[in-house]
């Protein structure tokens, strides 16, 4: 308990020091400065020529050829598959 008295007690020393000499310098007036001896020539702010850029252009795609549509054919007649021919048809009798 007694040092947490005492480490208060230097606490409230240190800021009764410390704060008054950082008023002190707030307080003061700003220090002197002699004016220029010359007034600052006027220049009109530098511009440079706009650059002249290309229109954007997006790069070369390569697209597969065109294909074109195929010509309607009949559809192939194929032979039936896994099915006996009909009777009639079936000239081994």
């Amino acid at each position: 308990m007694a040092s947490f008295l005492l480490s208060i007690l230097v606490f409230f020393l240190s800021a009764l020091v410390l704060v008054p000499q950082g008023f002190a310098e707030y307080y003061l007036n700003p220090a002197y400065r002699p004016p220029q001896t010359e007034p600052p020539v006027h220049k009109p702010p530098h511009k440079e020529p706009p650059v002249h850029k290309p229109p954007h252009k997006d790069p070369p795609v390569n697209k597969p050829p065109q294909k074109e549509p195929p010509v309607h054919k009949p559809p192939r007649k194929e032979p039936p598959t896994h099915r006996h021919p009909p009777s009639e048809d079936n000239i081994h009798f």
